[in-house]
């Protein structure tokens, strides 16, 4: 971005170019490769990524990264049914793929098994004119109410054993908090 002092004295800006498709840093940069790569399976992402065979029919998880499985708990070498709200999304994805083998950008927000929720974010990419698909992932765990009060009565409980000199400090609050001790 490229600025400036245009006509009469104010500021100019060159806006930045508006992108056709949803850009995500990891979703992009898969969709990226699989464009140079004319259509096929993209490597570097394998941690992140699930492979589905026969999207439209079987859907035969091919292979399932480190990452997915270990957060997702999905495995490779079964089929992939919509048994909870991840396999869900990706069947979802599958099933769009199946109709019209052009990639897929997607996000959803989801419970995942031990986690409070996650904000799930993909790119689903056909290959082999859509009878292969990769579904490229990134996500991020978000704290629930309840485990951000534990979360923060600790932190608090830290903080005022590492500073005892001040007792009554709030670091949640940006103030003193003159609170009652029980």
């Amino acid at each position: 971005m490229r600025g400036g002092v245009g006509e009469r004295g104010v500021l100019a800006f060159d806006m930045p170019p508006r992108f056709p498709h949803v850009e995500r840093r990891r979703a992009g940069a898969a969709l990226a490769v699989w464009q140079a790569g004319g259509g096929a399976l993209v490597p570097g992402h394998d941690d992140h990524s699930v492979v589905v065979g026969d999207p439209g029919g079987a859907a035969w998880l091919r292979r399932v990264g480190v990452a997915v499985t270990e957060t997702f708990g999905i495995v490779a070498d079964t089929a992939l049914q919509r048994r909870d709200p991840i396999t869900t999304e990706l069947c979802a994805a599958c099933d769009l793929i199946a109709l019209n083998p052009v990639p897929l950008h997607f996000e959803a927000s989801l419970m995942a098994p031990g986690l409070a929720c996650v904000l799930l974010r993909g790119v689903a990419l056909p290959i082999d004119d859509g009878a292969v698909v990769q579904i490229v992932l990134s996500w991020r765990e978000v704290l629930n109410r309840a485990a951000t009060a534990r979360l923060e009565r600790d932190l608090t409980t830290a903080l005022r054993l590492s500073r005892p000199i001040l007792p009554d400090f709030d670091p949640f609050s940006g103030a003193f908090a003159a609170k009652s001790r029980p």
